[in-house]
């Protein structure tokens, strides 16, 4: 008799794990009755080699105990709190079963950056899979098809109507929404109190001027006393003529609603300005020749239905987490010495290196790089490194404004590189060469790579 993980774990009903989750393992009965670990994550509670009929009581007795505690055990598995390690390691096998390869590290990235801000931008090579990433992710974690929605940003989007539609002028009291879906799912997060999670996938957001369209959800992002105006009637309109649901005069920015921007870079795109890219992680997305070598070897199709709802147990934690405080003093290293100081000493080295040819950050900047390293040591697990995890906030947060001339920017890639250097930042080095390289040969750099 033994609790088994299957090799597909997959379960008819919804979500079963990979791999027992550590809190399940220390903290539920059955396991610790464990003797013995079998295939896999499987854990026998009792051996019957050869039964002989007096023994069938108690072969009656342990399998009806394993039944018992299986079904406490989903609902354990349902009920799950905590956003961790593990979350991840579901998350990526889930991924490379529906075909989709995604570096560790890339995944602990964009889900710590998630947490940190609701607010994403994924930009880099065409085809590198951003798209994917977000909308595996948003499969995986909501219930429903209703908690998320793709929408194609137009060239022509010149206002907020194209996301919040508008008050009808020809019909009194109507209100007409995108056809899009982006109004209505605003609307389905406000209205849940079970606050699950609900996600906006902008693609191409750069198809259009951002702040023509997304300036009043840059403003709500920051303030809840800047919600989102949808018309001046108190009574609120019906919407699209159904007389079901009314459309309130404004619209705070759900709690549990998450946004992902998409970008790529060539001669139809316009570049993002400071303001937008001072509120979210840029995560950068390159191929490189040993993954595409990899590819190569054996290219698979992506079937994004194996990931639906398997991260549904995460859910309700992923929303608590990510509107949770993050405590500085959570930063340690193995030996449980505080991190804060050396933190503290070296976003002020940073600070200055950038200050001293005009780019430094500010208030806003600082408060959630130190929320990311917080959160990025929770979800990183024991291998977590603080020096990946600064790395991944002076490329993310700090580089993405980086664009100019030779004469404005040569002096702030020096200054990055050398505090790169000083500390081995991996990432920062290669963009900061990269750079360099393309400053050098055509007088001009950016951020963003087309």
């Amino acid at each position: 008799m033994n609790y088994g993980v299957s090799a597909t774990a997959v379960e008819a009903q919804g979500a079963w794990p990979r791999e027992w989750p550590q809190n399940l393992i220390s903290g539920l009965p059955q396991f610790a009755l464990k003797k013995k670990k079998q295939y896999k994550q499987s854990f026998v509670v009792k051996e019957f080699v050869s039964p002989t009929p007096a023994e069938v009581s108690d072969i009656v007795s342990v399998l009806s105990k394993v039944i018992a505690e299986f079904i406490d055990l989903k609902e354990a598995l349902a009920n799950r709190q905590k956003v961790d390690f593990s979350t991840l390691s579901e998350f990526a096998n889930g991924s490379s079963d529906a075909g989709l390869t995604f570096s560790d590290q890339i995944i602990s990235r964009f889900v710590s950056s998630l947490l940190t801000k609701r607010f994403c931008i994924l930009t880099g090579l065409a085809g590198s899979g951003k798209t994917k990433l977000a909308e595996a992710f948003a499969m995986w974690l909501c219930e429903s098809d209703q908690q998320y929605r793709i929408v194609a940003v137009g060239a022509d989007w010149t206002s907020n109507e194209n996301l919040l539609g508008y008050a009808d002028a020809l019909q009194a009291g109507q209100y007409r929404a995108p056809v899009n879906g982006t109004l209505e799912l605003l609307l389905r997060a406000a209205a849940d109190t079970d606050k699950k999670p609900y996600f906006l996938i902008l693609d191409e957001m750069n198809l259009s001027h951002v702040e023509r369209y997304f300036a009043d959800f840059l403003s709500a992002m920051e303030s809840d006393n800047a919600p989102l105006s949808l018309h001046g009637v108190a009574a609120g309109l019906a919407l699209d003529g159904t007389g079901a649901e009314k459309v309130p005069t404004r619209l705070a920015l759900p709690s549990n609603l998450f946004i992902i921007g998409t970008v790529n870079v060539d001669e139809t795109t316009y570049m993002f300005s400071p303001k937008v890219l001072d509120r979210a992680n840029v995560i950068e997305f390159r191929a490189t020749a040993d993954q595409m070598d990899a590819f190569l070897a054996s290219p698979t199709g992506v079937d994004l239905e194996a990931l639906k709802a398997q991260g549904v147990p995460f859910a309700t934690a992923f929303v608590q987490r990510a509107l949770a405080d993050a405590d500085m003093a959570a930063l340690t290293d193995d030996a449980g010495n505080a991190l804060g100081p050396q933190f503290k000493s070296d976003l002020i080295a940073v600070f200055a290196a950038l200050a001293s040819v005009g780019a430094e950050f500010g208030f806003r900047t600082a408060k959630e790089i130190a929320r990311f390293m917080v959160i990025h040591k929770e979800l990183s697990g024991p291998a977590w490194d603080y020096k990946d995890a600064l790395d991944a906030q002076v490329l993310q947060k700090l580089m993405p404004k980086l664009h100019g001339s030779a004469r404005k920017l040569s002096g702030v890639l020096k200054a990055l590189e050398e505090f790169a250097s000083a500390r081995s930042l991996k990432l920062t080095l290669e963009k900061v060469k990269r750079m360099q390289q393309r400053l050098e040969r055509d007088g001009f750099t950016s951020f963003a790579e087309a």
